[in-house]
C-alpha cells in the first residue's frame, strides 16, 4: 500500500525528492529507489528531519515498537496511519501524546489508483490537516470520512474486504462461462468488462443499483429467471451475513492487537 501511495503521489506531481521512505530491508530499500527515484531511509530518525507529513504503512502486528522508537513529534507533524485495526487513541500513546493523526482505510485497488479509502481524524486534527490527508488518499483513489472511529470497521467491510467479494462473483462467473462452452479468453473479457460496465453505469448516477438492476430485467426474461435462483439462496442476506462477519472480525483484530501489547484503546 505504500508503494501504491507513492505511485499515485508522483502521477499526481509530487516531486520524488519530496518523499522518503523508512525501510531497513536494503533490497527492499533499493526496489524503492530504482522504482521511484525516491530517497531511504535505514533509520527513522535521518527520515524525520523537516517532515511535514509521516505514514504509518507497517503491519499492524509491528507498529507498537516502531511507534514507540520514534522520537517526541511536534503537533504539526501530520500523522497519517494506514494500518488496520489500531484506534487513534492507542496509536496517540504509543507517539507519546502526539494527536495530529488521520486513521485510514484504504483498499487493493488503490494498487492502481482506482481505490476506496474511509478516513478518521482525532478531534485534534485541524480542518488544513484534514484536507491535506484527504488529497493525499485521493492520490489513489476515493474518499469518505467518517465521525465516528467504530464506522471504520463498516468501511473494512464494505471497501478493505469488498474486492473480495467481487472478485469471487467474477470467478464464480468464470467457471460458469466455461462450463457452458465459452473458451477461457472469451469467458474473461466477458466477464470483466460486464463487471467494469456495470459498476461504471452504476457510477453514472442517473439510476440506484436497485432501479438498474429492474430496468434489466424482464418478465419472463433470461434475468429473470437468473435472479430467482439467486433469491431462492439468499444471496442478499448471506452478502449481509458476510459483510457484519467481516466488521466483527475487524473490531476484534483491533481489540486483539491491544491486548498482545498489554494495553486497552
Amino acid at each position: 500500500m505504500a508503494s501504491a501511495l507513492i505511485g499515485g503521489l508522483l502521477a499526481h506531481g509530487q516531486a520524488a525528492t519530496d518523499i522518503g521512505v523508512v525501510e531497513i530491508n536494503p533490497e527492499a530499500a533499493k526496489r524503492l529507489r530504482s522504482t521511484w527515484g525516491i530517497t531511504t531511509h535505514q533509520e527513522a530518525a535521518s527520515a524525520l528531519e523537516g517532515v511535514g507529513t509521516l505514514v504509518l504503512a507497517v503491519k499492524p502486528q509491528h507498529m507498537a515498537a516502531m511507534a514507540k522508537a520514534l522520537p517526541p513529534l511536534s503537533q504539526d507533524v501530520r500523522v497519517i496511519s494506514i494500518a488496520a485495526g489500531i484506534q487513534t487513541t492507542l496509536l496517540s500513546r504509543w507517539l507519546k501524546g502526539h494527536a495530529n493523526i488521520v486513521r485510514a482505510m484504504p483498499n487493493t485497488p488503490a494498487l492502481i489508483q482506482h481505490g476506496a479509502a474511509g478516513l478518521y481524524a482525532m478531534p485534534q486534527v485541524t480542518q488544513e490537516d484534514r484536507l491535506h490527508a484527504q488529497s493525499l488518499m485521493r492520490a489513489v483513489g476515493s474518499v469518505v470520512w467518517v465521525t465516528r472511529e467504530a464506522d471504520l470497521d463498516a468501511v473494512t467491510a464494505v471497501s478493505g474486504s469488498g474486492p473480495a467479494y467481487v472478485f469471487l462473483l467474477m470467478e464464480a462467473m468464470l467457471k460458469a462461462a466455461r462450463a457452458l462452452g465459452l473458451d477461457e479468453d472469451a469467458a474473461k473479457t466477458l466477464v470483466l468488462d460486464t463487471v467494469q460496465g456495470a459498476a461504471m453505469l452504476a457510477k453514472a448516477g442517473h439510476d440506484t443499483p436497485a432501479e438498474l438492476r429492474r430496468k434489466v430485467t424482464s418478465p419472463g426474461g433470461t434475468t429473470e429467471a437468473a435472479l430467482a435462483v439467486l433469491n431462492g439462496a439468499r444471496l442478499e442476506e448471506t452478502i449481509s451475513l458476510a459483510m457484519h462477519a467481516a466488521a466483527a472480525r475487524s473490531r476484534e483484530l483491533g481489540n486483539g492487537l491491544a491486548r498482545e501489547t498489554g494495553e486497552s484503546n
